[in-house]
């Protein structure tokens, strides 16, 4: 079988989807995985046959990185085109022979591609977007509504491909020679077959979805045995008590020096010796100077995070899910998106304080620290329920199925 599996976005949206390619190659397939093109040394690193996605769009993200909300408005003009040049990447992957495609919705262009082979296409979904349920509402709605309108709130995943469908559409006939027939991506992923890659344990399916879209599990990578973390990071965890990891992804702020200051308060307040992880510009490193704190740009979750004592993060599903498998308490200061979703199934679960949404003080977040701390037995015995899966495996048998039908 010669699977397909195209996906775009950073590496959280990638790496899962790497994840998936291996475990094909393991059970004697022959994957290719379509990717930002940034991405080529990682996959031939796993040995995985890699087809280079346009990633323009990174040097986009990249120059306005940390500059706050006006230079992402402004950069948000140059994106029709660039996403042109994305989806024509994507209709020369119709040229290979493939027996399914595997697509992360923001690819945009996964199940026309699908369409145009005339083979089955599975959505790779991290986070649930588009079956909907009474359940629960959808975890991008702004609000959380009534539990009579948690279904209808679903409604809304529709409304994020909506400013380039009319681009879609255009490309779909003139890259692929599809003209009829056009179906807005909400609907095809609804109405066509999902592979949900996140832990039954984290949020188990709904009564009221069907048994096609039951979570398979994580699609986790095997550790890096190859990275050997800087000698201050080693150095700095060898000489105390386990610290507190801050750190809040791609999330940005505008202004990273008072939000620094409040967690190098917070941590002095709890007694904890901290490590901050500024990632895309929502902690500065130079507002922390004491000796019991370190400020890095980013370490491999499932290195550091066995090694601390609490979480805290933005609540993504991607550090999410490499706290769980590390057993530590979490506390997630949500700021878009899924993330307060995710920090409300984290305390339900009992290994995270209530989340620290609105205005954050220095007290608020060392009590919420102190809290998580507690609740470090809970974490541990989640962790080993999540360990025990096998995510990648399950997908595979699904992919297999599918593409036998």
């Amino acid at each position: 079988m010669r699977p397909l599996l195209i996906t775009v976005g950073s590496r959280g949206d990638v790496q899962p989807f790497l994840a998936l390619a291996r475990g094909l190659l393991a059970a004697g397939h022959q994957p290719v995985l379509a990717a930002p093109r940034r991405f080529e040394p990682l996959a031939a690193g796993h040995g995985v046959e890699f087809a280079p996605l346009n990633d323009e769009m990174f040097a986009l993200q990249d120059s306005v990185k940390g500059q706050g909300v006006r230079a992402a408005i402004t950069a948000a003009r140059s994106v029709r085109p660039i996403l042109r040049r994305l989806l024509d990447d994507q209709a020369a992957l119709a040229a290979r022979q493939a027996d399914a495609v595997v697509y992360h919705p923001k690819s945009l262009a996964g199940p026309y591609v699908a369409e145009k082979l005339g083979v089955p296409a599975l959505a790779g979904l991290l986070i649930p977007l588009y079956v909907p349920t009474s359940a629960f509402p959808s975890p991008i709605f702004p609000v959380r509504p009534p539990a009579p309108l948690n279904r209808a709130s679903w409604r809304v995943t529709a409304a994020i491909e909506a400013p380039y469908r009319g681009t879609i559409r255009t490309w779909r006939a003139e890259a692929l020679g599809l003209r009829d027939g056009f179906l807005p991506m909400a609907e095809l992923v609804r109405t066509g077959s999902v592979l949900h890659a996140w832990s039954p344990h984290l949020l188990p399916a709904p009564a009221d979805w069907p048994d096609s879209a039951r979570p398979t599990g994580f699609w986790t990578m095997p550790a890096d045995d190859t990275w050997t973390p800087p000698e201050r990071l080693a150095r700095f965890l060898e000489l105390g008590e386990p610290p507190v990891y801050v750190g809040f992804g791609s999330s940005t702020t505008g202004d990273p020096e008072a939000l620094t200051a409040t967690v190098l308060e917070a941590a002095r307040l709890s007694g904890r010796r901290a490590v901050l992880a500024t990632g895309w510009g929502a902690l500065r490193a130079g507002a922390a100077d004491a000796d019991d704190v370190l400020v890095i740009e980013e370490a491999p979750h499932d290195w550091l995070l066995p090694r601390v004592a609490v979480a805290v993060h933005h609540g993504g599903v991607g550090t999410v899910a490499a706290a769980l498998r590390a057993g530590v308490p979490q506390v997630v200061r949500p700021f878009v998106g899924d993330q307060p979703f995710w920090a409300a199934r984290l305390h339900y679960l009992g290994i995270a304080p209530p989340a620290l949404s609105g205005r954050l003080t220095s007290e608020r977040l060392a009590a919420a620290i102190d809290t998580a701390q507690q609740l470090a037995p809970a974490a541990r015995a989640l962790a080993a329920h999540v360990a025990a899966e096998d995510g990648v495996a399950t997908a595979v048998a699904r992919v297999e199925s599918l593409a036998r039908t």
